[in-house]
């Protein structure tokens, strides 16, 4: 499943092996055969039919049909946040995001208990399951650890007795597979009680390569409290002397076959498992492709002993080192396409060597890493893992990285690749792995530490790509099912566990996701007292939690950097440093190399003594109808605390000034308020006080201006007005006061028969017995006109009009009248008369 450009794709097999990496350390318990042998857990190969295939064992479902992400290759709507990641847990998982994030913390408890519970007697592995961290062993002592394990935290440890403590049967578990046919099969004695327990996987392991050999081996796991040896055989005793696979260099051919090797062991099983090979294949998850043509996925963003960004990817992608330079994949990347060249890979055991059988150095584990290094400058590698929501933004909805995490089974993972995009599922087992190598020697075989998942789904090209729980890394993909044509295809996938990768990079830093830092106390602008602590945050989202060991660098013009820790909770805190005055800092959070970009701040170091400040408004006895807030000057940074009439608090600017607004229901009366000066670790400095008054606003008078007239039939039958709701209005006319009540408008009556002239009119309104101050008007009443009325004709008097000379006019005219008439007619006569 190797992809190559204008290659022949590999045709071999490639084999794997596999043990639990949490129960290394320990030795075989050789015991007496009766006393100690338990029974095995069975093997659900036992009862498959003759040729099939099983499945590796499993503690949980495959995913189901159509859970397999879409290839990132195709088109895909932008996620926005966390809701795609959202979305795909709850598909794959069954999980909340909340949830997956919780088993990501609960996987790192796990994984840190691990070294205070392998060295302790009885102590057998551990797992999580049901939302329990589950410690198998018996023992005191293991039972006081897991006590001090759950006093220190949420208490979700539980310790259950391993197989390997059980009473055994008195006769070994006949086997249920179906017998060997041979004479010699029948002819072979049942093997004996088991005469050992199985206590750590590495040196079951390197037992098995000892004495059996690794040919043909596929794993060596933990899972459900018992070991796995997985390889191509059957659990069906075998011909005596007839080992189930070809010996490998410095094993004697007298050797035990698997099944006679795990018959000796009382909580060992072994397992038929089908054929894997390593997946050849920028966020991690993104493609790329090496100048020998091989496609694989980037893991994870790093730092080199000396800063510079690095890469981790898949040992194996490098074919033994012989790649030189990275190229992105991705069409969207710029015309030059250079991701960097490659630095440190080992694939296998030190100088990618093989798996060996001999005693001074069994097994020979190794990993799976690589190093791209020389980063092309403007590539900006990110502490995060792309989801491929929106294949054409990779970094739009990327879950962040803050730190590593050991697998645990029963832990959720998801991984991130090229080809099948994004996956998730469970840590099914964690062991040592073994992948066939690059040469045509069957025996070129390479074992890492790692674990395995039947549920996540992989393809090739996604060798690389990180596997991560909750924001910690896990491990970089190293291989998964190879199909076989005609043959079932038993998906699972294997990847290198990255912890303890990163003991082969000696200095080398895993790039991590921080947040800016903030300041909480004072605020920015705000002052605190000189030798005061200035306090601070590094938000965690939209990680789970800030990266374990950050600090703060905080930054001071002309002054050598300070770092400070960031606690669990993720808060911060420096000492106001001398002289007082205006203080500017920069502040950025790191992590070793790791950083998050500086902050800007400006604080006041006040000074242990501080004045009193000036109340500049309102006025010492002022009148005012509004209270919108109390301002004055003081001291910059310090905080100006008034008590009294009117409350609040506010910080003195930069410029010297402050305000406190004044808020709630109006109120209406004398205030007196003191201002105090105030900073966190100086003695308050001197009151300032004021006294003022705040009194209604004078009411309305609507239907009447100041100076009009009326007519003395047109004067208004009432005054009308506004004023404050609940409020008393008083108004006087003349000097005679109506009272009337507000509900926003008032009226009251004009006083009948006001006589012409100038009236006035004063209007005031009282909210809680206090009064506006009054408003005052004047209007006018016009007098009535003066009628004569009609007399009688004195004696003597004709009662005639007087002479106008009016008639001798008409005399005149009658006269002038007829003169014209006597002319018309005379030209009318004569103009007959002069027709012939």
């Amino acid at each position: 499943m190797t992809h190559h450009s204008g290659r022949n794709p590999f045709h071999r097999a490639l084999g794997l092996a596999a043990c639990a990496a949490l129960t290394f350390g320990g030795t075989f318990l050789a015991v007496p055969a009766v006393a100690e042998s338990g029974a095995p857990i069975p093997d659900p190969s036992v009862s498959a039919p003759a040729g099939s295939t099983p499945a590796p064992a499993t503690t949980s479902s495959p995913a189901p049909a159509g859970s397999t992400p879409a290839s990132p290759a195709g088109d895909s709507a932008p996620g926005i946040s966390d809701a795609g990641l959202a979305e795909a847990v709850l598909r794959d998982l069954g999980m909340t995001l909340e949830q997956f994030n919780a088993a990501g913390e609960q996987g790192k408890r796990a994984a840190d208990a691990v070294a205070s519970l392998r060295g302790l007697p009885g102590y057998v592995g551990i797992s999580l399951k049901d939302g329990r961290i589950v410690v198998e062993g018996t023992g005191p002592e293991l039972e006081d650890r897991v006590a001090e394990l759950n006093a220190a935290g949420p208490g979700d440890f539980v310790l259950v007795a391993s197989s390997a403590t059980l009473e055994p049967p008195s006769q070994p578990a006949p086997s249920t597979s179906t017998p060997a046919t041979t004479p010699a099969a029948s002819a072979q004695a049942e093997p004996s009680a088991p005469e050992r327990v199985a206590a750590s996987t590495d040196q079951l392991f390197k037992d098995y390569v000892r004495e059996v050999g690794a040919e043909g081996l596929q794993a060596v796991a933990y899972a459900n409290g018992s070991f796995v040896i997985r390889t191509g055989g059957t659990n069906q005793p075998e011909a005596e002397g007839a080992p189930a696979n070809p010996a490998s260099p410095g094993v004697s051919a007298a050797s035990p076959s698997p099944s006679e090797f795990v018959a000796r062991y009382s909580n060992v099983r072994l397992e038929e498992g089908a054929p894997i090979a390593p997946e050849e294949d920028f966020f991690g998850g993104q493609g790329y492709v090496f100048n020998t043509g091989i496609i694989c996925s980037a893991g994870y963003g790093a730092y080199s002993p000396d800063g510079k960004p690095l890469v981790l990817t898949a040992g194996h992608c490098t074919e033994d080192g012989t790649a030189t330079t990275a190229n992105v994949e991705r069409p969207e990347s710029p015309a030059n396409r250079l991701l960097g060249t490659l630095g440190f890979s080992q694939f296998g055991g030190p100088g990618n060597s093989r798996i060996t059988g001999d005693e001074a150095n069994p097994g020979n584990v190794g990993t799976d890493i690589a190093v791209i290094r020389d980063i092309r400058p403007g590539l900006e590698v990110q502490p995060a893992t792309t989801r491929w929501d929106a294949p054409t933004d990779p970094g739009s909805t990327a879950v962040k990285i803050i730190g590593t995490a050991l697998p645990s089974p029963g832990q959720a993972v998801c991984r991130s690749g090229r080809t099948a995009g994004w996956s998730c599922g469970t840590v099914d087992e964690v062991g040592i792995y073994v992948v066939g190598g690059f040469t045509a020697d069957p025996a070129d075989l390479r074992a890492f530490r790692g674990f395995l998942s039947t549920s996540v789904q992989s393809s090739g090209g996604d060798s690389g790509g990180p596997w991560i729980s909750g924001n910690f890394a896990v491990g970089t993909h190293s291989a998964g099912d190879q199909v076989v044509p005609g043959q079932p295809v038993n998906n699972f996938a294997v990847a290198t566990t990255l912890e303890d990768a990163m003991t082969r990079l000696p200095g080398v830093q895993l790039q991590l996701f921080l947040n800016k830092p903030l300041l909480t106390e004072p605020a920015d602008g705000g002052g605190v007292a000189l030798g005061q602590t200035i306090t601070g945050q590094v938000p965690a989202a939209p990680a789970s939690a800030v990266a374990a060991g950050s600090k703060v660098r905080i930054t001071v013009t002309g002054q050598e950097p300070v770092e400070v820790p960031v606690d669990s909770a993720g808060q911060w805190q420096f000492t106001a440093p001398s002289p007082a005055g205006r203080l500017r800092f920069t502040a950025e959070t790191i992590n070793g190399f790791s950083h998050s970009g500086a902050g800007s701040f400006d604080v006041t170091v006040l000074p242990s003594e501080l004045p009193a400040p000036v109340i500049g408004s309102p006025a010492e006895g002022a009148s005012l109808t509004t209270l919108e807030g109390i301002e004055g000057t003081g001291t910059p940074g310090a905080t100006v605390e008034l008590s009294g009439d009117a409350t609040g608090q506010a910080v003195v600017g930069l410029d010297g000034t402050w305000k406190v607004p004044v808020t709630g229901d109006v109120k209406f009366g004398t205030f007196t308020v003191t201002a105090v000066q105030t900073a966190r670790g100086a003695a308050d400095g001197p009151a300032a006080s004021r006294t003022f008054t705040v009194v209604p606003p004078s009411p309305v008078v609507a239907n009447i201006q100041d100076g009009q007239h009326f007519a003395h039939d047109a004067v208004p039958q009432r005054i009308t007005g506004s004023a404050l709701k609940g409020a008393a209005v008083t108004v006087t006319v003349d000097g005679t006061a109506v009272r009337a009540g507000s509900d926003g408008t008032w009226s009251v009556p004009v006083p009948a028969g006001l006589a012409a002239g100038t009236h006035t009119v004063t209007a005031n309104q009282g909210v809680d017995g206090v009064a506006s101050a009054p408003v005052h008007l004047t209007f006018v009443v016009d007098p009535a006109p003066v009628i004569v009325p009609a007399g009688i004709t004195p004696a003597g008097v004709s009662g005639q009009l007087p002479a106008t000379g009016a008639d001798g006019l008409l005399t005149a005219a009658g006269v002038g009248a007829g003169v014209l008439l006597l002319g018309g007619a005379a030209l009318l006569i004569a103009r007959r008369r002069s027709r012939p």
